[in-house]
């Protein structure tokens, strides 16, 4: 088997995964509905869990696909839409988005650039198992453009097969549906000229990094 059909079989494999649950939620009050069952609570429950498969949806498109959403058309993505994108995914979760305004920050990015900067923001919000704050920083700077998105919460960690995917190591051979989105998410950042870096800063905080050339910039 191609290192390029593995790749492709965990990423779908890693995307069922965070879609079965709601959409399975969705299945389950529609059986209710069918045998009359279905009270205001289960309805809830199936409205909320639509909506989650909807914006999860939305997300993993733009992220992992290759069309771009609004912004693919001229290669760009803005980021009030990756910021839209990343509200909208972590809503109703653990995890909460900050995003300063900031005067050094562009308006949109290279679409590939803005797929990482997406993917930062997942592995971040994932870094967090006891809920917290996934906050996003982006600058055009002199020598790139800068992303950087930190994990701030009890226990914030980056697992250890999170951190191999990020490092590449072992190659696509050693990757499971668990970390296949850290893999692709470095691969793209290499593609894209730069690299993501991360640090633990404290015991309940870490940053991923990654700088990129000046022509990502859109």
């Amino acid at each position: 088997m191609s290192n390029d059909l593995r790749l492709a079989q965990l990423l779908c494999s890693r995307l069922c995964h965070d879609l079965v649950g709601p959409a399975g939620a969705v299945n389950a009050g529609l059986e209710l509905a069918e045998e009359g069952d279905l009270d205001g609570d289960a309805l809830d429950l199936v409205t909320s869990s639509a909506a989650e498969v909807t914006r999860r949806l939305a997300f993993f498109r733009i992220a992992f696909g290759a069309a771009g959403g609004k912004a693919s058309a001229v290669g760009t993505l803005s980021l009030n839409e990756a910021r839209e994108l990343a509200e909208e995914m972590l809503a109703g979760g653990k995890a909460t988005v900050a995003w300063p305004e900031s005067s050094h920050a562009p308006d949109s990015l290279a679409a590939g650039v803005g797929k990482v900067l997406l993917l930062m923001i997942l592995l971040a919000s994932e870094s967090l198992p006891r809920g917290g704050t996934v906050t996003v920083h982006s600058a055009a700077l002199p020598e790139g453009v800068g992303l950087a998105v930190g994990a701030a919460g009890q226990g914030a960690v980056l697992k250890p097969d999170m951190a191999a995917g990020l490092e590449m190591a072992g190659g696509e051979d050693d990757l499971t549906a668990r970390n296949v989105h850290a893999y692709f998410a470095q691969h793209l950042a290499q593609t894209e000229g730069g690299r993501i870096e991360t640090s633990q800063e404290t015991d309940d905080e870490i940053q991923f990094m990654a700088l990129f050339p000046n022509d990502k910039i859109a």
